[in-house]
């Protein structure tokens, strides 16, 4: 435990921030102790035994201190737990504090109880096993529960104790008042003498709480409240009522406490950020500048969360090296774990499509990942995460489709209880950024996936080429955090690397080929789309102006004066969908969304499959084609450029040009020979692309970053 006396830490970040290792009175720290059932009490602050000296008049208590060390050759900070020194002791250790070997000879010569603190806690270089193994010899008590350190290292620290035979200690290392006595040691002993004794002789048992990012978040934030209000800073009425309660109050329930601590910083974000989203909107970001200070306000209230966050990914440094050097590797290997972060999961389009795919094969265990999202329902699969939104914000020119931007806390905490080797982040939006967020600041590594050639995405809808360039700026430094960038084909990967991206590899697609298949032909299917004509050309996608679509029924509208007997089928929606339709153009209908079975139907019952898309970098719609064996018509741009294969599985033709798209269309309408043959070339290459092939790529990918003390998985071998 600590108190207001506590001041001599040495803690870099607490100095610059100006607040104080504790702000909590020794007298408190006593009462809470005998209320949650102590028998004895003692408080250890930094190099300083005034703390306890104030409760030394009370029963039960003796004086302890947190004594500042290092181990010399190294200048690795450490801190010692010394319990029943007197003043004298206190007084006579400073000169040893220096040297670690010279402290404890002092302690032993003495007779001094004591044990080494949060053993794996990193307060400068990273501890290594030969640190390690040095402090093993040297101590013959180590701390094996601190209340405030997260479990996964209290948890190491013990199995090594244990391993060499060593005492084990624990202790609440309370600083905000809200964990006082909720981790303990337990041990014999009537009267501290032989408690004490009985923990220096090995039979200490810690209980208790381990600490958490929530934890250490709310001392850092009761730190900061304390700090305020000894400086003199002004409160409302109703904030210091709230703030009393709050950090003040004891509660019976220390993790209730922290519950309701969260509660109230959510509730604040959200209104703080609502003030500042108030009237904002993407045409309109002129009105935020009145709102900024309640924007910054919502984002100093989840630093603690952010801080803390970064703080504990910071202190596990290292522990991997040191399990793996004190205990054989099979014993503490683990599957691989991979968290996916999506801005579209429920949509109709192709990156959508492969995140389903991939919960679903998440779901039943044939890939090792989770898929993140936001939405405005929870799903109902194990295998997606769904944050709710905090704020929605519908997309500019296409207010069909959301940008959905989730709490960053609630991204941390599940990142955190989650605990993947890699995380995942498939597109560069709110979603995926806070996916980004979080693995960076716990030091997870980070794939992207590159879906959507999003600067000429935004120049078709925006017609303005500052947004556009503004776009690729963001798109490309968002993917270049990314340890390894997955491209959908070789063409785009090339694109990325010579735009810098330094590592880059291909994640190709699959299709499903016991759906789209050519046995799923139908006459009704066809009879309903062809009417009284005879060659049905078949466009999938989304209904919006940067598929341009425009350009496929300008080229159809050609075709259409010449053959007559072509119809065109238009399957999807979008925003161009009703400017599109109304047109009444002969020949062409919209039949809307289709999925599952009844796309599959119509893929195989048409004739030509047509694609003039530009932005697309795979064009998952042009596998389904070819699984279904259509030839197709595509421009030379994006995924298609490698997908379709010219004169060989379909014709490719220059993008953006309506004459072209349509004398390939009409070749391939006077030649029904022709049409077969490529389709029958189409099918082939797409029974050669299986999404095993594709899961495989991502999960070699995934183990390529995640280190070495993953069990191996099937797919990676």
């Amino acid at each position: 435990m600590h108190s207001r006396f506590s001041t001599d830490t040495g803690n870099y970040a607490l100095k610059r921030a100006r607040l104080g290792e504790s702000y909590t009175d020794p007298e408190r720290v006593y009462r809470v102790c005998k209320q949650r059932g102590m028998r004895f009490v003692t408080i250890s602050d930094h190099n300083t035994v005034e703390g306890a000296l104030r409760i030394a008049h009370l029963p039960d208590t003796f004086l302890s201190v947190e004594v500042t060390t290092r181990l010399p050759e190294d200048d690795v900070p450490l801190h010692v737990l010394v319990w029943n020194l007197s003043e004298e002791d206190h007084r006579d250790l400073q000169p040893y504090r220096p040297s670690v070997d010279e402290l404890v000879a002092l302690l032993r010569e003495r007779g001094l109880a004591h044990a080494l603190a949060h053993p794996l806690y990193r307060m400068g270089a990273t501890l290594t096993p030969a640190h390690v193994e040095r402090l093993l010899a040297l101590f013959t008590v180590w701390e094996g529960r601190n209340g405030a350190r997260p479990e996964d290292a209290n948890v190491l620290a013990s199995r090594l104790a244990l391993q060499r035979g060593l005492g084990l200690s624990a202790g609440s290392d309370d600083h905000g008042a809200l964990d006082i006595a909720s981790t303990w040691t337990e041990a014999k002993g009537s009267n501290v003498d032989s408690f004490l004794a009985d923990i220096m002789a090995g039979n200490g048992r810690p209980d208790g709480a381990h600490g958490s990012t929530l934890k250490l978040a709310h001392a850092l934030a009761a730190l900061a409240v304390n700090a305020y209000r000894e400086a003199g800073g002004k409160l409302s009425p109703l904030a210091a009522t709230q703030l009393r309660a709050l950090f003040d109050d004891d509660a019976a329930d220390p993790a209730a406490r922290h519950e309701e601590i969260r509660a109230v910083s959510r509730q604040l974000t959200q209104l703080l950020g609502g003030r500042a989203r108030e009237g904002v909107t993407v045409q309109r970001l002129d009105a935020l500048g009145s709102r900024l200070s309640a924007l910054v306000s919502a984002v100093a209230v989840q630093a603690p969360y952010l801080a803390t966050s970064h703080h504990h990914a910071g202190s596990r440094a290292g522990l991997d090296e040191i399990q793996a050097a004190f205990f054989d590797d099979h014993e503490e290997e683990h599957e691989l774990r991979a968290l996916v972060f999506t801005d579209t999961f429920d949509e109709t389009n192709g990156v959508a499509g492969t995140m389903r795919r991939l919960a679903a094969e998440g779901e039943r265990g044939a890939v090792p990942v989770r898929v993140a999202t936001a939405r405005a329902e929870p799903g109902a699969s194990p295998s997606v995460i769904t944050f709710a939104p905090d704020w929605t914000l519908p997309l500019p020119t296409y207010e069909r489709l959301e940008l959905r931007f989730p709490l960053l806390t609630d991204v941390l905490e599940c990142v955190e209880a989650e605990r993947p080797d890699v995380v995942h982040v498939a597109t560069p939006g709110p979603v995926g950024v806070c996916g980004l967020v979080a693995a960076r600041l716990l030091g997870i590594p980070v794939i992207g996936s590159y879906h959507t050639e999003l600067g000429p995405y935004a120049l078709h809808l925006t017609k303005d080429v500052l947004v556009a360039q503004a776009m690729d700026i963001w798109v490309d430094w968002f993917y270049k955090q990314c340890a390894i960038v997955l491209a959908p084909t070789h063409a785009v990967a090339e694109a990325l690397r010579a735009r810098g991206h330094r590592r880059v590899e291909v994640w190709g697609r699959g299709v499903d080929t016991s759906l789209f298949t050519p046995s799923r032909r139908t006459s009704l299917a066809r009879d309903r789309l062809l009417r009284d004509g005879q060659v049905l050309l078949l466009s999938v996608g989304r209904v919006s102006e940067e598929k341009r679509l425009e350009v496929l029924l300008d080229a159809f509208a050609r075709v259409h004066a010449q053959r007559p007997h072509v119809r065109l089928a238009v399957v999807g929606d979008g925003p161009t969908r009703p400017s599109l339709e109304a047109r009444g153009q002969a020949g062409v209908e919209f039949v809307g969304e289709l999925r599952g079975e009844p796309l599959a139907e119509l893929y195989a019952s048409a004739d030509i499959f047509c694609f003039p898309s530009t932005t697309d970098t795979f064009g998952q719609v042009l596998l389904e084609a070819a699984g279904s064996g259509l030839p197709a018509v595509a421009v030379a741009a994006g995924g298609a450029a490698e997908l379709v294969e010219h004169r060989a599985t379909g014709l490719v033709v220059p993008p953006d040009d309506p004459a072209a798209f349509a004398d390939a269309l009409l070749e391939l309408v006077d030649d029904a020979p022709l049409r077969l043959a490529l389709g029958r070339h189409a099918l082939a290459g797409a029974q050669a692309r299986t999404w095993e092939s594709s899961y495989r790529q991502l999960v070699g990918a995934y183990t390529s970053l995640a280190g070495p003390f993953l069990a191996p998985h099937a797919l990676a071998a």
